[in-house]
């Protein structure tokens, strides 16, 4: 079976796509307030936790995961990599599998 490479349409690199490359500007996330028609810019701070969540998504995204399956993998990421799930759904196995083997896997490495 062929493995789909994803390539970003924006910078051209592999492993992404145009909507999760790093590279891609942030939007302006500063607002008007009507009253006094001044621009006020905020500021976001996210934890590093946060970070580490939002970076799993990317990836999520950049490997064509499913949510459902995501969430699955996500209570057992110390077991496989994500690249690893998209193996196994590469092989054919369907999300019942899926959540099968994480299942096998935790416990096989315990």
């Amino acid at each position: 079976m062929n493995k789909k490479i994803t390539k970003c349409s924006f910078c051209g690199e592999k492993g992404h796509n145009k909507r999760s490359c790093p590279q891609k500007p942030i939007d302006d996330i500063s607002r008007i307030d009507s009253t006094n028609d001044e621009i006020i810019e905020e500021t976001i701070s996210i934890s590093q936790n946060k970070e580490t969540i939002i970076d799993d998504l990317v990836e999520r995204q950049a490997y064509d995961i499913p949510i459902d399956i995501f969430l699955v993998w996500y209570q057992y990421k110390k077991e496989c990599k994500l690249k690893e799930i998209r193996y196994i759904m590469d092989r054919g196995l369907n999300k019942d599998s899926i959540t099968a083997y994480l299942t096998i896997l935790q416990a096989y490495e315990e």
